[in-house]
């Protein structure tokens, strides 16, 4: 079920910012998207699931920050270091995993639990990006 909330949640609210967001809006679509795909083929840790660190999953949150960050440097929006903001939790959540007192279903949850912001920070960026085109007459996308 909390799978198709989130997908529910990532396909409106993607859709909305492709649609009313301006290029920094949709490259971080374009990030979202691959990161989903690429978390969905990242090679599990053992035969139990988030009993270890993910460091598949890792690895793409990893380079999802990476990107995020170069978005968050060339971009004139804000949005991009919340989200930057958001991957380091979910980093950090990965690195909570080296203490063995860990349960595995807090490991799991908390790592869901991080990527729901994600696309409602794109939903909101799209839309303060039309306030600004409506208040201002423009919105220039890169600094």
């Amino acid at each position: 079920m909390n799978v198709i909330i989130y997908l529910a949640l990532l396909l409106g609210c993607s859709g909305y910012a492709l649609a009313r967001g301006g290029a920094p809006e949709r490259i971080g679509v374009l990030i979202l998207a691959l990161a989903i795909v690429a978390s969905h083929f990242a090679p599990a840790a053992g035969p139990v699931r988030f009993k270890t660190i993910e460091w598949g999953v890792m690895m793409v949150d990893l380079a999802m920050l990476s990107a995020v960050l170069v978005l968050a440097v060339r971009a004139q929006r804000f949005w991009p270091m919340w989200m930057a903001a958001i991957l380091v939790n979910t980093i950090v959540t990965h690195l909570l995993m080296l203490s063995p007192n860990l349960i595995p279903w807090s490991y799991s949850v908390a790592i869901a639990g991080w990527s729901y912001p994600n696309p409602v920070l794109l939903a909101i960026g799209a839309w303060r990006h039309r306030s600004r085109i409506r208040l201002y007459g423009a919105d220039p996308a890169w600094s």
